[in-house]
């Protein structure tokens, strides 16, 4: 199991009304709702009852109009073959458990567990304040507890194991993060992440030879990567916008520990001049591309690079589809073997990875929710 808080994202406005309606809704394409259920709720506790809950729920939230983040909003994904060691009181057991634990046992709040093709997850969507006292609870390093929570169940309902923060393993340096297993679980294309880790002996190997900011960002720069500042650390960007930990990459490379070497942070400029006055050229540059290969696969990559370009600037529903390379061969298994091979491979390829929430990043943005660091 992996517990994952979705934080709000900054500047936009918290909508906890929307939140159950999707969680009730199972929105995504290929999902359906497996169970439901409401807690502390006069309202009821079954879906039937969700419209009138979810008022009662506004109505507390509403005595506090100051506060603008009042959802607490947690995904639980398990492992293939969990689902069927669970019943629907474990589940929502399960559920008590966390709530318990971030202090939320008696706030308000709804769940639910979705089912799809890759995975089985549940959402819970806690309302952060209390319904009597009107205190707002915000746990403190809930990522700890919320792995020690994720220990705790799996010994105790017999679940598949998944490595912890406090179960004092050491973090396997080529282990992708959450997030990245999130972007190519959704998308069948290799994340960021995977390119940086890829090239890790080689960029750690240039940096140790780095003896300025201006050094550090020509190394980066041959494999498509910027370093920049972000919140209390540093992070790895890639051209279209994936980031992950600079410290992922490597612990001599979280922000204390460059700029014990380098001094205070410089950002690249937009012209970076390498050690010969050159700009510094980009050897590996960083491209989506498929996760899984097979001889044919460039011949249907081709196809699909086409189509994208064709794409309108106000695409369709249809179109919108074509953003990712898994939503192009599901489109085309009907029509092409190859690409029912394809999906049959990737889907045998995830499955020995930890499970990740099955949510569309693009689509918790439109809601006003945005993915934070998973304990993962």
């Amino acid at each position: 199991m992996i517990a994952t808080k979705i934080g709000k994202k900054s500047g936009v406005p918290d909508n906890y009304t929307r939140l159950g309606e999707y969680i009730a809704a199972a929105e995504e394409k290929g999902e359906k709702l497996h169970q439901f259920w409401i807690r502390n709720c006069d309202a009821g506790t079954n879906v039937e009852d969700l419209d009138l809950a979810l008022l009662e729920i506004e109505a507390v939230r509403r005595q506090k109009p100051d506060i603008a983040d009042k959802t607490y909003h947690l995904v639980v994904s398990f492992r293939p073959g969990d689902q069927d060691k669970l019943s629907t009181d474990d589940l929502m057991a399960i559920e008590a458990e966390y709530a318990k634990a971030l202090g939320y046992e008696d706030h308000q709040r709804v769940a639910g567990t979705h089912i799809n093709t890759d995975n089985f997850h549940m959402h819970i969507a806690f309302n952060k304040m209390h319904p009597e006292t009107l205190k707002v609870i915000t746990p403190h390093r809930d990522f700890k507890t919320l792995a020690k929570v994720s220990r705790e169940m799996e010994k105790k309902y017999g679940l598949a194991i998944d490595p912890g923060m406090t179960d004092g393993q050491a973090r396997d340096p080529n282990k992708l993060s959450p997030a990245a297993r999130d972007y190519e679980a959704h998308t069948w294309q290799e994340s960021f992440q995977r390119h940086v880790l890829k090239h890790r002996e080689e960029i750690l190997e240039g940096l140790g030879k780095a003896r300025n900011w201006p050094e550090a960002h020509e190394v980066l720069a041959r494999y498509d990567i910027r370093i920049k500042l972000r919140g209390n650390g540093m992070v790895l960007m890639s051209p279209d916008g994936q980031a992950m930990k600079a410290s992922q990459l490597n612990r001599s490379c979280s922000k204390k520990k460059l700029e014990e070497r380098f001094g205070a942070f410089e950002a690249q400029q937009n012209k970076q001049p390498s050690k010969s006055g050159h700009k510094a050229r980009t050897r590996h540059h960083y491209k989506p591309r498929p996760l899984v290969r097979h001889r044919n696969t460039p011949a249907l990559w081709r196809r699909y690079l086409g189509q994208r370009k064709l794409l309108p600037r106000q695409p369709s529903l249809a179109a919108r589809a074509l953003r990712n390379w898994k939503m192009f061969l599901l489109m085309e298994a009907d029509q092409d073997p190859l690409a029912m091979v394809l999906i049959m491979a990737h889907r045998e390829m995830l499955r020995t990875l930890p499970p990740t929430p099955s949510i569309s990043s693009r689509l918790l943005e439109k809601r006003g929710i945005h993915k934070s660091s998973l304990p993962t």
